[in-house]
């Protein structure tokens, strides 16, 4: 074997197990055969969606690998249209997984969860909200979900709502969840070489 070169065929063997559970899980999942929650921790991640709504918001200022973020989320949410993209390396290597839901009407919000967490380095949207509360102090947040309002080594500084909606919103964080089961309409997964934004 000479060194330097991949055993390509070796690779795919190894490869295509993985790929065909990739595969049924996604086609699973496209025909709502299969509840899903949606997390990802350690690689910078871009999250879009036309509109997000939810009652129970909160957020405070917290640090994440040696930045300040906005640490923020929704106890209840429902989302028209889901973009997300993160770029972890293989081998050195960028590769961009692209996961999209939903259909392209912002009226329609085709996705529900029971609690969406940001870890948010920068957010942009039109915002808009109900009984909006800021400068709360972290231990009296009553709004919002739990990891929220448990956070710890923040800032004094909070906000809250009773309710919220983020039209456009479009996202970079460190660490995005959206837990709970949730039904995925139109799911679409790719794995693509190199670095790509939804």
């Amino acid at each position: 074997m000479d060194e330097g070169r991949t055993r390509w065929g070796r690779t795919a063997l190894v490869a295509l197990p993985g790929l065909g559970l990739v595969a049924a899980m996604t086609a699973a999942m496209a025909n709502s055969l299969l509840a899903a929650s949606f997390a990802v921790a350690g690689v910078p991640i871009q999250l879009k969606s036309d509109d997000v709504s939810g009652s129970g918001f909160a957020g405070v200022v917290s640090a994440r690998a040696g930045q300040g973020v906005t640490y923020a989320g929704f106890t209840t949410a429902e989302l028209s249209g889901l973009c997300a993209a993160t770029t972890p390396e293989v081998l050195g290597v960028p590769f961009t997984l692209k996961i999209t839901a939903g259909d392209a009407d912002p009226k329609t919000r085709e996705i529900s969860a029971s609690g969406l967490l940001l870890d948010a380095k920068q957010l942009s949207g039109n915002a808009e909200f109900d009984q909006l509360k800021l400068g709360v102090a972290k231990g009296s947040l009553d709004q919002g979900p739990a990891e929220v309002r448990g956070e710890t080594g923040t800032s004094n500084f909070g906000l809250q709502a009773e309710r919220a909606r983020i039209g456009s919103l479009d996202a970079d964080a460190l660490s995005a969840a959206i837990g709970g089961t949730f039904k995925l309409d139109n799911l679409q997964l790719s794995v693509s070489p190199g670095a790509t934004r939804c």
